[in-house]
């Protein structure tokens, strides 16, 4: 019954014309409002889906690294049983380290990253390859897939895939890259150049494990860390397993944790612009009060009237309430509709394009969670109650004004 009211209060007809534009003023208000966060918050989501994915593709599902020191060893045994290990797919020893790469007259420092042929299984770097082949050689002919950054740095680009360049790396006995003497220096060829991301373009170079060893002067039971690829299901079994093979001194980080830092500044980032264009919804609100308390003042006759039928004050608050809340949602609804309509749009046809062609992507990706349009409701209602609760209290006011 209180529904019914407050229904035909937002439909009927009106003394003032100017009451009823202002109501479906407010009810836009909160439509653009609720349009806005939704398709915000779906390029948000679409970014950080984008973002997530890059990382998936460049870090392992598992990283074993040493508690204490750069390096720890792994001798055949334990690295047999780790490759029986139900369920891991894929496992590939990794030495990681800087180096000087010098051709020519360019130069510039890079992380070399030294793995074995099965690491194409972990790492998919092959799928991001601009020039040249996936391929890192052996000791006898090592072979580099760099970051077009560092391809970049050292004057490649517009050179032939193919080129030999020098590699300086400091020895057991050394303590600085500035010492000639306790350095090793090298060659290698580049056999191909990848681009994922600047911060991984810049920095990487990949080559087989057995030069990388050579290079930082290794044992060839010395490993940096240990990549794995593995279904997410066995992940908590596969880690138990492997921290008893391996023993106590190692940590174990999935992909979460090796990037937890960027997880967590995405999931900030995205709670920021929510309170941000919730607070553009608070204000548009004020349109909805002000609505709402023009209604009150032309329906004073039938506040009046109900009561003298019987309604309770608080009765007549429930229906402005309930009034508040048929403003609020429709409102919602028309928004959500149109950023629905929206993110299907460009999701389609990608017609809204990102400036620049350095980005992996050339358009704004788009992602709608169900958990925001969730949140958006819970806002909008939220903002109902309290957008109409003062004019509802006035309403019910109405009848103590009379009683008095």
């Amino acid at each position: 019954m209180h529904f019914l009211f407050a229904w035909r209060y937002f439909r009927g007809k009106y003394a003032f014309q100017a009451i009823q534009i202002i109501a479906w003023v407010s009810v836009f208000a909160i439509a653009i409002g609720t349009a806005a966060l939704i398709t915000i918050l779906s390029v948000s989501n679409g970014f950080s889906s984008v973002v997530k994915g890059l990382y998936a593709d460049f870090y392992a599902d598992l990283s074993v690294t040493p508690q204490n020191g750069k390096y720890f060893s792994l001798n055949d045994a334990q690295y047999k049983k780790l490759k029986n290990t139900k369920g891991i797919k894929a496992i590939s020893r990794v030495v990681e380290s800087r180096a000087l790469l010098v051709k020519g007259g360019y130069q510039t420092v890079a992380i070399i990253k030294g793995v074995e042929n099965s690491y194409s299984n972990i790492n998919k770097i092959n799928k991001y390859l601009k020039r040249g082949e996936g391929k890192i050689g052996d000791l006898q002919t090592p072979l580099f897939i760099m970051g077009i950054g560092v391809e970049n740095k050292l004057g490649l680009m517009q050179q032939m895939i193919g080129d030999t360049l020098q590699v300086f790396a400091v020895n057991r006995s050394g303590k600085s890259i500035t010492q000639i003497g306790q350095l090793n220096n090298l060659t290698a060829q580049q056999s191909g150049t990848f681009s994922v991301q600047q911060e991984f373009d810049d920095q990487y170079v990949f080559t087989n494990l057995q030069f990388a060893q050579y290079l930082f002067d290794l044992n060839p039971v010395e490993v940096s860390a240990i990549e794995i690829a593995i279904d997410e299901k066995d992940e908590k079994m596969a880690s138990v397993e492997i921290q008893k093979i391996l023993g106590q001194h190692i940590d174990i980080k999935n992909r979460y944790q090796q990037n937890i830092d960027l997880y967590k500044i995405m999931q900030v980032e995205k709670w920021i612009i929510f309170c941000i264009l919730a607070l553009i919804m608070v204000v548009a609100s004020f349109n909805l009060v002000g609505a709402l308390t023009m209604l009150v003042l032309e329906k004073e006759k039938d506040i009046h009237v109900l009561n003298a039928m019987g309604a309770s004050q608080w009765d007549i608050q429930k229906i402005f309430l309930i009034l508040s809340g048929i403003m609020a949602l429709l409102g919602a609804f028309i928004g959500g509709g149109i950023a629905s309509l929206f993110c299907w749009l460009q999701y389609k046809y990608h017609f809204i394009k990102l400036g620049g062609g350095s980005f992996v992507i050339d358009y704004y990706p788009i992602q709608p969670m169900l958990i925001d349009y969730v949140s958006i409701m819970t806002l909008v209602i939220v903002i109902a109650i309290l957008a109409g609760w003062i004019p509802s209290r006035k309403a019910a006011a109405k009848i103590y004004e009379r009683i008095n």
